[in-house]
């Protein structure tokens, strides 16, 4: 099999522990007809899905089966964050009144195997589009973008990945003086799917995870050369595997018992 056939394969087994009779699109065997059945629970009214929201690889859909059970917090799917004409969508928001943070979750599944450049669309050099931060940390982030570009030119990475990884602290940059985000800690997360029994997935995660480890540094170095650092970190790779196995109770029972059932039902 190839390495698509095996994430194909892996999907459909797993989905099968939670469901063993689906209906798929009629196109793609890991495709579900309704989408709605690839999320754990009723998803809220309005809630933005994805254009691939019915593939069993969603990791939206993903997100949406690890977090949705999260209690007395302030809890949020797709949040929205000022960029330029099209605001970044981050995966996840979970905000804690008790220590005055907000943790937000860039959720990945197996699209970190892809391997393409690092690109970004003209207006990002422009520095007229800038509307919400200052000209000095306009030049500064414009700087960073470049940076980051050249540091992984020629590098065999799943490169839309850190360009996404640059819109959203854009995005946290432009928003951190709002009111719902003012005077407190934001943390960004790449929360990243890690099975550890998918002998043939490992490479891609070692690889996405030296990658982020990488973009860290070039991230703290520039959050501290526009003194951002004190209310915005990224905290690189989280092994999401990890993060479950120590949160059962965060994430409730129901949640967690899916998950396991669903996406590590052959994890050692």
């Amino acid at each position: 099999m190839t390495k698509k056939q095996e994430i194909e394969q892996f999907v459909i087994d797993g989905y099968k522990n939670i469901s063993p009779q689906f209906v798929t699109d009629g196109v793609h065997n890991f495709v579900l007809k309704n989408r709605a059945d690839n999320f754990i629970l009723n998803t809220p009214d309005k809630f933005a899905y994805h254009r691939w929201a019915a593939s069993l690889k969603s990791s939206q859909a993903f997100a949406y089966n690890v977090f949705s059970g999260v209690k007395d917090k302030n809890l949020e799917f797709e949040l929205k964050l000022n960029v330029f004409d099209t605001p970044a969508q981050i995966d996840v928001k979970i905000e804690s009144e008790e220590t005055n943070t907000i943790d937000l979750f860039e959720v990945k599944m197996f699209e970190i195997s892809s391997s393409e450049k690092i690109e970004f669309e003209s207006k990002y050099d422009n520095k007229d589009k800038y509307e919400y931060i200052s000209p000095e940390i306009t030049e500064a982030f414009i700087c960073f973008k470049n940076e980051v570009i050249c540091h992984f030119e020629g590098k065999k990475i799943y490169g839309g990945g850190i360009k996404q990884l640059c819109s959203h602290l854009l995005g946290m940059l432009n928003n951190m003086n709002a009111p719902e985000f003012k005077g407190k800690k934001l943390n960004l997360y790449s929360f990243c799917f890690d099975n550890p029994s998918l002998t043939w997935f490992k490479d891609d995660v070692d690889n996405y995870k030296t990658a982020l480890k990488e973009f860290n540094i070039l991230a703290d170095t520039f959050l501290k050369s526009i003194n951002a650092n004190s209310c915005i970190e990224y905290h690189g790779f989280l092994s999401a595997y990890e993060y479950i196995k120590k949160h059962e109770q965060l994430l409730g029972k129901h949640n967690f018992d899916y998950v396991q059932k669903r996406y590590f039902f052959n994890a050692q």
